[in-house]
C-alpha cells in the first residue's frame, strides 16, 4: 500500500482545498496527547487526533472547513481553545509548563479563498452591466435609423412601413401563456441545484449543512418542492377546464408520478455503477429513496387533495380577505393532521436504545452518548422499512462515523409535503386575486408567519429550541424557515417580474422551462466532458470555474429549447 505522505513536512507542497497546516512544539518532557473536533459539533467531546512526542515538533495537516476546537492531556485537560484557520495558512503552537495555553500564531500567511468567488460575482455584475448597456444602445440605433430614413422613402415605401409595423394585438405562443415569475423561480432552483450538486466550487457554504444549520445548498430542495405545489394550483385549474371527470385526472396524474419514481431509480443505478463498476451490486445496493422519489410522491399527494376538493370560490362574506384558506379548509386539515401525525411519530416512537424526540446524527453527537441513534424516528424507520437500499454515507465529516440515514427517506418525504402544499397556497393566493398588491401583501405575510413559528421551534438559533433546524431531518422548523424565504423570494420576482416588468427572468426562466430535463441531464452527464473535467491539483479557483462552466453550459441548453418553444416535461 502506497504510503500517504504528510504535505505539512514539506515546506514546498502544495495544500488541498481547505487545508492548512498546524505545528505543535510539545517543550514538556513527556509525551501528550492532542484532542480536536469541529466547534460545528457542539456537544462533542475532544477526538484523540494525535500524540505529540516530548520535547518535539508534531506537524498535523488540518480541515479549515469549521473553526476548531481543540485541547491537550497532560493528566488533566489543558487549554481549550477555539481556532478559525484559513486555507492553505501554516501556524504554531508552543505546549509547555511555564505558558500552559500560548495563543496560536501564523508562520505563513494563508490564501483568499474567497477571492475566486468575488472576482465571479463581480464579473457576473459586470457583464450585467454591459448586457444592458449594450442593450439600450441598440435600441437607440435601431430608433435612429428607423425614422432617420423615412424622410427618404416615397409614398409607397411609407405605406409598406406602416403596414410592417402593424403587430397583433396579442401574440400567442406556448411559452406566452406561462407565469414568467413561476418560470424564474423555478430556473433559479435548478441552475443553482446543478452548481452545487456538481461541487459549488467547494465552498461550505455551497455545501450541504454537516447536520444542523443552514446553507445556500439547503434551500435547493425544499424551493423546487415549493414553486411545485405552486404550479399544482395553476395547473389543476387549467385540467378542470379540459377534463371533467376527477378520477382521469387523478390517474394522470398517477401515471406521472410512477414516470418520476422510474426516473429517479434510474439516476439512483447510474450512481451505484458509477461508484462500483460492477453489474453485481447493481440491484444489492440501489437506492430507493431519491430527490425525484420525494417530489414524485409529495406532488402527487397534494395533486389528489387539490383535485377531490378544489372548488369553484364561493363568497365568505366578511371572512373575504381570508378567501384563499377558507374555501380550501378541507385541504388544510387533511394537510395539518399529517404534520401532526409527523410530528408525534417523531417525539413519541420508541427507537431502541435511544431518547425520544432525537434529531441528532449519533456519532459524536451528545458526547457519544447515542452512537447509534442516528436521525431518531426518521432514521430507525428508514432502516427498517429500506435496509441497504438506502443513502449509504455513514462518515460525516464534523460527527464521525454514523448510521445509515437517507435524506429523502420517508418521514422526510412526509415533511415535503407541507412544503409542496405550502407552495399550493402560494398558488391560491395567484389565483384568487387580482390586484398585484393583495397578491404581494399576503406572500409577505406568509413569509412573515412561517418565518416567526420556525423561529420559536428553533429558539431563533440554527442549532437549538424544541425542534432545530436540519435539512438531513427535514425537521418542522427547516420547512418553516426554507418555505419563509420562498415566499419572500416568489414576491419579489412577481413584483419585478410580473407587475412592474422591470426584469424578464433571463436567463433563469430558461431554465424554468425545462427544469426536469436539466434535473436529469445534469445528472446524467455529471462528470462527463464537456460539462465537466477533472484537474490534478483542484483549488476553489478551479473548481469554481469548472461548476460554473456545467451551470453556464446547462443555462445555455435551456437557452436554446426556450427559443425554439421546446418544453420537454413528464
Amino acid at each position: 500500500m502506497e504510503k500517504t505522505i504528510n504535505p505539512c513536512l514539506d515546506p514546498n507542497a502544495t495544500l488541498g482545498i481547505d487545508q492548512a497546516c498546524l505545528n505543535i512544539i510539545n517543550k514538556y518532557k513527556q509525551d501528550l496527547t492532542f484532542y480536536s473536533t469541529f466547534s460545528e459539533c457542539r456537544l462533542c467531546h475532544g477526538i484523540p487526533t494525535a500524540n505529540l512526542p516530548a520535547e518535539n515538533t508534531t506537524s498535523l495537516l488540518i480541515s479549515t472547513k469549521y473553526p476548531l476546537h481543540m485541547y491537550y492531556m497532560n493528566n488533566y485537560e489543558w487549554c481549550h481553545t477555539t481556532y478559525t484557520f484559513k486555507e492553505h495558512g501554516r501556524y504554531g503552537w508552543n505546549l509547555s509548563a511555564e505558558e500552559i495555553c500560548s495563543n496560536i500564531y501564523l508562520i505563513n500567511n494563508p490564501s483568499n479563498a474567497y477571492f475566486p468567488l468575488i472576482a465571479a460575482l463581480l464579473l457576473l455584475i459586470i457583464s450585467i452591466i454591459v448586457i444592458q448597456i449594450g442593450k439600450v444602445i441598440l435600441r437607440a440605433i435601431k430608433h435612429y435609423f428607423r425614422y432617420d430614413g423615412m424622410y427618404l422613402h416615397d409614398d409607397l415605401s411609407v405605406l409598406q412601413e406602416s403596414e410592417r409595423q402593424i403587430q397583433p394585438a396579442i401574440n400567442v405562443t406556448r411559452l406566452s401563456t406561462r407565469v414568467q415569475s413561476v418560470d424564474t423561480f423555478r430556473g433559479i432552483a435548478i441552475l443553482l441545484m446543478i452548481f452545487v450538486n456538481n461541487g459549488g466550487g467547494e465552498y461550505v457554504f455551497f455545501n450541504h449543512s454537516a447536520w444542523f444549520g443552514l446553507t445556500v445548498a439547503d434551500l435547493v430542495l425544499p424551493w423546487f418542492a415549493w414553486i411545485m405545489g405552486l404550479t399544482i394550483a395553476i395547473s389543476k385549474r387549467g385540467e378542470f377546464r379540459h377534463m371533467s371527470s376527477r378520477t382521469k385526472i387523478i390517474m394522470r396524474n398517477f401515471t406521472r408520478t410512477l414516470m418520476l419514481i422510474l426516473i429517479g431509480l434510474m439516476i439512483n443505478s447510474r450512481k451505484i455503477f458509477t461508484n462500483f463498476h460492477g453489474k453485481s451490486y447493481y440491484l444489492e445496493n440501489l437506492r430507493f429513496p431519491g430527490v425525484l422519489q420525494l417530489l414524485a410522491i409529495s406532488y402527487f399527494v397534494c395533486t389528489v387533495l387539490e383535485t377531490l376538493f378544489m372548488r369553484t370560490p364561493i363568497s365568505v362574506g366578511r371572512f373575504s380577505i381570508l378567501e384563499d384558506i377558507l374555501n380550501n379548509w378541507i385541504q388544510w386539515c387533511i394537510i395539518l393532521a399529517i404534520v401532526a401525525t409527523h410530528t408525534l411519530i417523531t417525539f413519541l416512537l420508541p427507537v431502541p436504545n435511544c431518547p425520544k424526540g432525537y434529531f441528532g446524527p449519533g456519532g459524536y453527537d451528545t458526547f457519544q452518548k447515542y452512537t447509534n441513534c442516528t436521525g431518531g424516528a426518521a432514521g430507525y424507520i428508514d432502516r427498517y422499512v429500506f435496509g441497504k437500499h438506502m443513502y449509504n454515507n455513514t462518515k460525516n465529516l464534523v460527527y464521525g462515523n454514523i448510521l445509515q440515514h437517507d435524506p429523502e427517506g420517508i418521514m422526510n418525504t412526509i415533511s415535503a409535503i407541507f412544503i409542496v402544499y405550502l407552495g399550493v397556497q402560494a398558488g391560491h393566493i395567484l389565483l384568487y386575486y387580482y390586484q398585484c398588491k393583495s397578491k404581494i401583501l399576503r406572500w409577505l405575510l406568509w413569509s412573515l408567519v412561517t418565518g416567526i413559528i420556525a423561529g420559536f421551534l428553533c429558539n431563533f438559533s440554527l442549532v437549538d429550541g424544541v425542534i432545530p433546524v436540519s435539512k438531513k431531518m427535514m425537521t418542522l422548523s427547516f420547512v418553516l424557515t426554507t418555505s419563509s424565504f420562498a415566499f419572500l423570494l416568489f414576491a419579489i420576482l412577481y413584483y419585478l417580474i410580473d407587475y412592474k416588468q422591470f426584469f424578464t427572468g433571463a436567463p433563469f426562466v430558461y431554465a424554468g422551462t425545462n427544469s426536469i430535463f436539466l434535473y436529469v441531464g445534469h445528472y446524467i452527464t455529471m462528470g462527463l466532458f464537456p460539462w465537466s473535467w477533472r484537474e490534478n491539483n483542484p483549488t476553489h479557483s478551479v473548481q469554481l470555474i469548472i461548476n460554473l462552466w456545467t451551470t453556464v453550459l446547462w443555462t445555455f441548453i435551456s437557452y436554446v429549447l426556450y427559443k425554439k418553444e421546446i418544453v420537454i416535461t413528464v
